[in-house]
């Protein structure tokens, strides 16, 4: 909860030195930390960027506290008999319906005039398994010395 405050506040705070006007305070003083403060808007904000990127966790405290509301009535005369506000929360992925709605697209002019007779853009888009040609490269593993040395005889490893 402190670091969302911390990280609200920065941003609030740099959105605010977004707006800045420019204009001086201390423009006619002599004092030169007035003037290297006064022109350098962006400063606190880096301060407290700085502050959050070395922000560590023993530094968060997390409050974990529902905080009940009061309402100085009673709820229960309001709804109906039974009322229970959680019932129905889980979705169920049967109950989804899934509409594809495709846009037509309007190109203002009559496409079969450049085509093919007979083009038909979805033929040959069927996914045969068959036709998928699978290449194996077997690499040549070296381990610097002979595994079968250190395997029982007869060892296979695809043996049932």
């Amino acid at each position: 909860m402190k670091n969302a405050a911390l990280l609200v506040s920065t941003i609030l705070v740099s959105l605010s030195l977004f707006s800045f006007s420019g204009k001086d305070k201390c423009l006619k003083s002599e004092n030169i930390e007035c003037y290297l403060e006064s022109h350098n808007p962006f400063a606190e904000g880096l301060r407290m960027d700085e502050e959050v990127r070395n922000l560590s966790l023993k530094d968060i405290n997390l409050i974990d506290e529902e905080e009940e509301i009061v309402l100085n009535f009673d709820t229960a005369t309001y709804l109906p008999i039974g009322f229970n506000a959680y019932k129905g929360i889980g979705l169920d992925l049967d109950n989804l319906v899934f509409e594809d709605l495709e846009e037509e697209i309007v190109l203002g002019f009559d496409t079969a005039q450049y085509l093919p007779i007979g083009f038909n853009a979805y033929e040959g888009m069927e996914l045969d398994l068959n036709d998928i040609v699978v290449e194996e490269i077997e690499e040549e593993i070296n381990l610097g010395f002979e595994v079968m040395n250190y395997l029982p005889k007869g060892f296979n490893a695809y043996a049932k």
